[in-house]
């Protein structure tokens, strides 16, 4: 499944959060298709695919020592559109 994850960290958590390693996530079931760093904040945005729940849940506790991650499922539009008439949600 597609997920947006948004990082946000303390100013003072910078250097260490650049040295884990962003740029990449190294965890087993998950695939970054994009990373994305917030030039006014603190915050980094990634696209990712995860294999299962567990692969998602051990992605995300890996960086809950340095910041706060909010998940947010996303699929793309064209995709959403089509699953949208066909559930007949939308004429």
């Amino acid at each position: 499944m597609l997920f947006m994850a948004m990082f946000s960290y303390s100013p003072e958590d910078r250097n260490l959060v650049v040295e884990r390693g962003m740029g990449g996530d190294k965890s087993p079931g998950i695939k970054v298709l994009g990373e994305w760093l917030d030039l006014s904040g603190h915050r980094v945005f990634r696209l990712f695919e995860a294999e299962d729940d567990a692969h998602l849940a051990s992605s995300v506790f890996s960086w809950s020592d340095l910041g706060v991650t909010e998940v947010i499922p996303v699929m793309e539009t064209e995709k959403a559109l089509k699953l949208l008439k066909k559930s007949g949600k939308m004429v």
